[in-house]
């Protein structure tokens, strides 16, 4: 029964499961990074400071960090699609009382209800890849998952930042929601499908182990180490790029939102940089954009004095970070197929530790210092995972080489 559901499944694409867990991470995506260009909005509807509205993303990223291990265990004991939909279920309530928040701690219990669902849905939606994906397509829907985050800011941020200014910004949290309804449509329909699935695994599968000894596999900590480096820079940059973005041109949040999505498009070569990296060596390619990024986020406060070199910087942060993520979970996916749903857990919790710790600890800077010091401090963060990467490819290179020759067999 399981080898005839394998080989059937080997036949087609997953065309629906795609478009869900796609669909699924752009609008969690979406609803995430949307509040930078929106924080002027929200500190005047209620009455607050943008480093105080600021501490909402860090609450989004503290329920994450509870969302995961609290949550993601639901679909290793009874099945990810059920793991999904209470993510999704969570995601609609909490972006409905975010639009609907008549004041500041209604908003943060949305922004709470909303992380605490990511927490669940993107690190399962990693783990379905790996278990429920055949080889051959795993690339494809990998690399697609990881696409709507650029599609998320080159689409989500700039529309949602869009209706902010020319409607509401409650209108943005109200389509989310309804994209979430869409989202879990979907999940529903392929669920009925995947029953036989489950049970061949009831019948034959090994328990997906403990957290503890998916963070003992090789290569795990410091790749995930890494993964913190990484996201905290972006972060702490990224957070605060549309209210600097706003306070250098005049225009408005829909002005930011333009120039975001410059940095959108550049990450949505993730396509091209990934082929390039997978003939030059993924830890080696680590090694580079590591150290690009580490100097850009120096250098980046000082564009706006040039539009031009504005552009090019943010279209190249875009490409670099693009390429360092789909590096980095493909470097830890890789890592362990028995540990695969813990390990790509462990991905989501140092990604989202970092939201917690980069938009609240640059905030207070931002307002003091300004975003040039955000910068070098972001660029000092990301220089520690580039001296990390350069250690993690002297010693795990050839391990890693092995592992493609046998992953491709």
């Amino acid at each position: 029964m399981k080898t005839n559901n394998m080989i059937e499944t080997k036949r087609h694409f997953p065309i629906l499961l795609a478009l869900a867990l796609t669909l699924g991470v752009f609008a969690a995506g979406s609803e995430e990074l949307v509040i930078s260009p929106l924080l002027p909005d929200l500190a005047q509807t209620f009455h607050s400071s943008i480093d105080v509205l600021a501490l909402s993303i860090s609450m989004y990223g503290i329920m994450i960090l509870v969302g995961a291990p609290l949550l993601v265990p639901i679909g290793d004991k009874y099945s990810r699609e059920l793991c999904l939909m209470i993510g999704l279920s969570l995601f609609i309530i909490g972006t409905v009382i975010c639009a609907a928040a008549q004041d500041l701690y209604t908003f943060f219990l949305g922004r709470a209800l909303s992380g605490l669902a990511a927490g669940a849905f993107v690190p399962t939606a990693y783990a379905v890849v790996g278990d429920r994906v055949p080889y051959q397509y795993r690339g494809k829907v990998m690399g697609l998952i990881v696409s709507s985050w650029s599609l998320a800011l080159i689409f989500g941020v700039p529309l949602g930042a869009f209706i902010g200014g020319s409607l509401n910004w409650r209108w943005t949290f109200w389509i989310f929601a309804f994209m979430g309804l869409l989202v879990l449509a979907l999940v529903l329909y392929e669920a009925r499908g995947s029953a036989s699935g489950k049970a061949g695994q009831e019948n034959g599968e090994q328990p997906a182990g403990t957290f503890l000894q998916a963070l003992r596999v090789q290569r795990v900590p410091v790749y995930i180490t890494i993964t913190f480096c990484n996201m905290t820079g972006f972060y702490g940059m990224y957070s605060y790029l549309g209210t600097y973005l706003q306070q250098v041109f005049s225009g408005g949040n829909t002005v930011a939102g333009l120039f975001i999505m410059i940095y959108g498009i550049g990450f949505s070569m993730s396509v091209f940089s990934g082929k390039a990296a997978d003939r030059f060596g993924k830890m080696r390619s680590l090694v580079i954009a590591m150290a690009v990024l580490s100097i850009l986020l120096a250098c980046l406060p000082y564009a706006p004095k040039s539009l031009p070199l504005l552009c090019i910087g943010l279209l190249i942060w875009g490409v670099m970070q693009s390429l360092t993520v789909t590096l980095l979970s493909t470097i830890l996916s890789d890592c362990s197929q028995h540990h695969r749903g813990k390990i790509m857990a462990f991905y989501s919790l140092a990604s989202n530790l970092a939201v917690t710790l980069g938009s609240a600890v640059m905030g207070p800077v931002y307002i003091r210092y300004g975003y040039s010091f955000v910068g070098l401090i972001c660029a000092a963060i990301t220089l520690c995972g580039f001296v990390l990467s350069v250690y993690g490819y002297k010693r795990y290179s050839t391990h890693d080489q092995n592992m493609e020759e046998t992953l491709h067999q």
